[in-house]
């Protein structure tokens, strides 16, 4: 509980409090489509942040990333005692003998925890003034160093691919949605609550401390700002196997949502100026990380047909990744997107995006994962790993009463290491939020799982679950 309060509930919870009293024009909608509710960009001189916020010599973030990786190797070594951190240069030797290969943590580690330590090691060169490019590379040489150097196991495909993607990934949108918590004016309680808020991006706010940041006072525009909007939910949650509604698995889900750029605004598009960001978190009966839905737009160039069919073209970068008691799934993948917002009639507004990404890697439990023992290690997963491709469609219908969104994702994972064989996983998932007041709503959204495994050595499975949630809505 202890590990789950100091990685869990500061990181995201304290955040969007901070976040949720900073009140935007919001209409309801998930994405900006009057172009002009969730304000204007903000944009820094160039010269007064070079003057302000100079950018480090190399050695600087380079520095943070090993010593990052050898404080927490220690931590694992001397005080957790962990097997996998009893290294030496012999362990050293092996591993580069050996090469990458695979790994047998568990779903979660492999799937969630190696991004976010990723985003620390991205954002030690990022708040040292490096770009996304640059922060991207520094990412996977920590990972590459930590996967060769600091355990005494062979190096992991999935460890650097993750950690190096997916930490990028969530080390930008981390990075900019700090930002907007970040106020070098505010001084006294607000500002230390500021500072503190910024704990979900600890490789940030390491920098603003060892640079003197966090005491610093001035009301110069320094952090680049794109407008953004939220929602925070809390309600019942309901995981059942079939499509039952009575028998399942109830409850408590916190959830929080985050939209972040204007997808129909003409500019140099520059990575993660638009992102997506939807965090489920349980408190009862599931497991805690319910789920993380995330995308940005990493290139993209705006179009305008007619003066009022406005299009985004461009490549997105994915991370998914959905835990519960009946079933798993996990990918990192980047491929092609468009949003498109219709003409707006009467009061009703109609926006959709499409994208088909590569799974560059991907994870599926499996019941017959557990048949495939990992050699070099002698132990087995719960969960099928490797590349394949995914297909996300989402539309949102907005008008004076509410709004409707329906999500389908589609997911094909073929298997590298685990049960030989095919994972075809499709998600369709509608919701419905009818307007209260200005700033809450109340939703219902339901979710069916289908699977389908097609596979070399067993027997073919088919399943079906479904997901019912109640909950009460505050948008800001």
């Amino acid at each position: 509980m202890k590990k789950i309060f100091l990685y869990i509930i500061i990181p995201i919870i304290v955040p969007a409090i901070i976040f949720a009293q900073e009140k935007n024009i919001y209409n309801g909608s998930l994405f900006d489509t009057t172009e002009t509710v969730f304000g204007l960009s903000q944009v820094p001189d160039p010269v007064l942040v070079d003057s302000l916020n100079p950018r480090s010599q190399l050695w600087l973030p380079l520095t943070e990333i090993v010593g990052l990786n050898l404080a927490l190797g220690a931590f694992n070594r001397y005080v957790t005692d962990s097997e996998f951190a009893k290294i030496s240069w012999e362990t050293i030797g092996d591993n580069f003998k050996s090469g990458f290969g695979w790994d047998a943590d568990k779903f979660s580690t492999n799937m969630f925890e190696h991004p976010f330590h990723g985003s620390i090691y991205y954002n030690l060169a990022r708040s040292n003034g490096y770009n996304y490019w640059e922060s991207m590379a520094m990412t996977a040489f920590g990972s590459w160093q930590w996967e060769f150097f600091m355990e005494n196991e062979p190096p992991a495909y999935n460890d650097w691919i993750q950690t190096s993607l997916g930490g990028s990934m969530l080390g930008e949108m981390f990075y900019r949605m700090s930002s907007y918590i970040i106020d070098e004016s505010a001084t006294g309680a607000e500002r230390t609550w500021r500072e503190l808020g910024t704990i979900f991006n600890p490789g940030r706010l390491f920098n603003r401390l060892i640079h003197g940041r966090t005491a610093r006072y001035t009301s110069a525009l320094l952090y680049e700002k794109e407008p953004r909007t939220g929602i925070l939910t809390l309600g019942t949650n309901n995981v059942a196997e079939g499509t039952d509604f009575e028998a399942g698995t109830s409850n408590l889900m916190f959830t929080f949502e985050y939209t972040y750029g204007r997808p129909f605004i003409k500019k140099r598009r520059k990575p993660f100026d638009l992102f997506r960001l939807n965090i489920g978190i349980n408190f009862w009966e599931q497991d805690f990380i319910g789920f993380v839905y995330a995308y940005g737009l990493m290139a993209g160039k705006n179009y305008t047909f007619r003066k009022k069919h406005k299009f985004l073209l461009g490549i997105f970068h994915h991370f998914d990744y959905l835990s519960n008691n009946v079933y798993q799934v996990g990918a990192s993948s980047i491929g092609g997107g468009a949003i498109y917002k219709f003409p707006k009639v009467r009061d009703v507004e109609l926006l959709t995006s499409m994208h088909v990404n590569v799974i560059l890697m991907g994870g599926v439990n499996s019941i017959y994962a557990t048949e495939y023992k990992y050699a070099p290690l002698d132990s087995a997963r719960n969960y099928n790993m490797g590349m394949g491709m995914s297909g996300k469609f989402e539309a949102f219908l907005s008008m004076d009463i509410g709004n409707l969104y329906i999500g389908y994702l589609l997911y094909w994972l073929h298997t590298m290491q685990g049960a030989p064989g095919d994972e075809f996983i499709g998600i369709i998932k509608p919701r419905l939020r009818i307007y209260l007041s200005r700033y809450f709503d109340l939703g219902f959204e339901y979710l069916l799982y289908y699977r389908r495994g097609v596979y070399k050595d067993f027997q073919d499975i088919d399943w079906q679950n479904n997901e019912q949630r109640l909950f009460l809505a505050y948008k800001f």
